[in-house]
């Protein structure tokens, strides 16, 4: 047995997993521009951020970090509750990250928030807030369980599970319970692990969610499974395969499936695990799972070589590495490097069979690294952990100590204002008329001065707007670049020089890479400024929608699609006439043949005297 597409639902409390969705990107970003309530522009931020979190982590910080300066200045509970959420969003973007110590961190400032804003008197207060606290803990016990940490996970996964239980959040109780059973299951402790997982799933049925019902009973069927017991196994991956396929839940078919194609592998009854394989591997294809082909072109491999049907072994073990190489999973791979040196050194091919076994090797151990790195990580945490209790211990009884030197001094002052008082009372008669002259000098004075700083205010204000607008955009417009790693890649021996004139403007580079073939674009957006880069984000958007979405190919064919889908966008009642010069070439690896197509814009080859002696 060499893979699994096992369904462990590590679910984050009221955290969703967003996709990739560039319509609703560029409607979010139009929403920003007119947004000008506080509010408005907080939840655009916010669900700019849910869009790029499981996609881009980094981006996302960037936009949760835009909604919680907003948030800052809402006042009351309404700004506090809005606080905690949005660094509750940037703790899940570092959990995506990995990055366990600063995703905990950013729990501990969201308990905090709470703390600080938290009001037992206000009916709003109970629901809302006890609600989120529970999604905290229930987050902290997730990062806990990542790092391997299990009776502290344990530990928040039950305190989130109480407060749910008080507050009646019954879908935040399900998603406890099936936490807590995955670390009983994690922990060989089956018999516990059913007890939650049942309980969960009882829960998911009287909620009627029927996608959480279905991983429910993954995990379930993946207890009976670890134990051998391959019957009760089945019979609840195919109860969760027709739960699935009753809400059309093409990924859950997929999974299904594959853990199907699995027991028989087990069971050594290739056959009818190649017809599970095979079903799953084509879902996986059909939406586009490139993770889950990569793990069943590695099972059907693994099969043909126990049939020892070595071509097709060799086939689809290879497919499988090329994608595992190309998402880079290094735990899927050494499988993929382990079965290939065992497939050559069954066909006698001993030199391969050697470089194959390197490279498992090179990948097991890497694997290793990585498992004792969290180890490590695990260390730190707990030694993170101590030391900020200690500090906090500290802090508090130096508070302790101020306060009391405080009340000495509230008392000295007190007798002092006393003594006080009775001269003022003597010499308040005398001084009434004069005083009241005075104030009214006063208050004029004070009203001019409250106008000049209103309008000073107003002036700041207007030029931080500008100010920000323009740097968000050049934001937005880093994002749609491609990264210099990404650009290295497939052109190694290539540089990118890119100095626009202001901090953002209409030319952009581009690159994408589909078929042995790269594709290059340097192209000048009509405009500058803000303008020219909104412009730069349209036609760099077409162009991937073209390559991408459409596998169009020839670059003529590229250009008139590119400028279809640019009048479409930019054609309104204002009738904007945008648009772009720019140079589009296509680099074809395997024939080293280009091709080119241009608006307005030319290409330069330039070539050594010593590349035309070689050619």
């Amino acid at each position: 047995m060499r893979f699994r597409l096992f369904i462990f639902i590590v679910i984050l409390t009221n955290v969703l997993v967003y996709s990739q969705n560039l319509k609703k990107v560029d409607s979010l970003l139009n929403l920003l521009k007119v947004a000008k309530h506080d509010t408005a522009r907080y939840n655009v931020y916010l669900e700019l951020g849910n869009e790029f979190q499981s996609i881009n982590p980094d981006t996302s910080i960037y936009f949760h970090t835009e909604a919680e300066k907003i948030a800052k200045k809402i006042s009351g509970f309404d700004g506090g509750l809005k606080r905690s959420e949005t660094i509750l969003q940037k703790g899940r973007d570092y959990y995506v990250k990995s990055d366990y110590t600063q995703s905990m961190k950013c729990y501990e400032s969201a308990l905090k928030t709470i703390e600080m804003h938290k009001n037992p008197l206000d009916n709003r207060f109970i629901p809302k807030f006890q609600k989120l606290y529970a999604t905290i803990m229930g987050n902290m016990g997730s990062v806990y369980h990542a790092q391997g940490d299990y009776p502290r996970a344990l530990e928040y996964y039950f305190k989130s599970l109480r407060i749910n239980e008080k507050v009646g959040n019954k879908q935040g109780e399900a998603v406890n319970l099936s936490n807590i059973g995955l670390v009983y299951s994690n922990l060989s402790e089956y018999s516990l692990a059913l007890k939650y997982y049942l309980q969960s799933l009882r829960l998911n049925e009287e909620l009627g969610n029927k996608k959480n019902q279905a991983a429910n009973l993954v995990n379930i069927g993946i207890v009976y499974h670890d134990q051998g017991d391959y019957t009760r196994g089945l019979e609840y991956y195919f109860r969760a395969l027709k739960l699935n396929e009753e809400i059309g839940n093409k990924q859950g078919q997929a999974n299904n499936l594959g853990n199907i194609g699995i027991i028989y592998s087990d069971k050594k009854d290739y056959a009818r695990a190649l017809k599970y394989y095979f079903k799953a591997l084509e879902i996986s294809e059909e939406i586009g799972d490139k993770k889950s082909q990569a793990i069943n072109l590695g099972n059907i491999g693994f099969i043909f070589l126990q049939q020892k049907k070595y071509n097709l072994s060799e086939t689809y073990l290879k497919n499988a590495e090329k994608l595992n190489k190309e998402l880079r999973t290094i735990y899927y791979l050494r499988f993929n490097y382990e079965d290939l040196s065992e497939l050559f050194r069954q066909k006698g091919h001993y030199k391969e069979s050697l470089k194959y076994y390197k490279e498992y090797i090179k990948y097991r151990d890497s694997v290793m690294s990585e498992e004792n790195q969290k180890a490590l990580v695990q260390k730190e945490m707990q030694y993170q952990h101590e030391k900020e209790m200690a500090v906090k211990e500290a802090e508090y009884q130096k508070q302790m100590a101020v306060q009391q030197k405080e009340k000495e001094r509230q008392r000295v002052i007190m007798w002092s204002i006393g003594s006080g008082l009775i001269l003022v009372v003597g010499f308040s008669v005398l001084l009434f008329n004069r005083l009241q002259v005075t104030r009214k000098q006063k208050r004029i004075i004070e009203e001019q001065k409250q106008m000049v700083e209103e309008q000073k205010q107003l002036v700041e204000e207007k030029n931080k707007e500008i100010t920000d607008s323009i740097i968000y955009a050049k934001r937005i417009q880093n994002a749609i670049l491609p990264s210099m790693n990404k650009w290295k890649e497939h052109l190694p021996d290539s540089f990118v020089l890119y100095l626009p004139k202001d901090i953002v403007a209409g030319d952009f580079y581009w690159i994408e890479h589909i078929n042995n073939a790269v594709y290059v674009a340097a192209a000048d957006c009509t405009g500058h400024g803000v303008p020219g880069a909104m412009v730069s984000v349209v036609c760099s958007n077409a162009l991937t929608k073209a390559v991408l979405e459409e596998k169009l190919t020839e670059t003529n064919a590229i250009l008139n699609r590119v400028r279809e889908l640019v009048i479409e966008k930019l054609t309104s009642e204002e009738n904007i006439r945008d648009g772009m010069d720019i140079a589009l070439v296509r680099i074809d690896k395997g024939t080293r043949k280009i091709q080119f197509s241009g608006a307005n814009r030319s290409l330069f080859i330039f070539t050594s005297v010593a590349e035309l002696a070689e050619a």
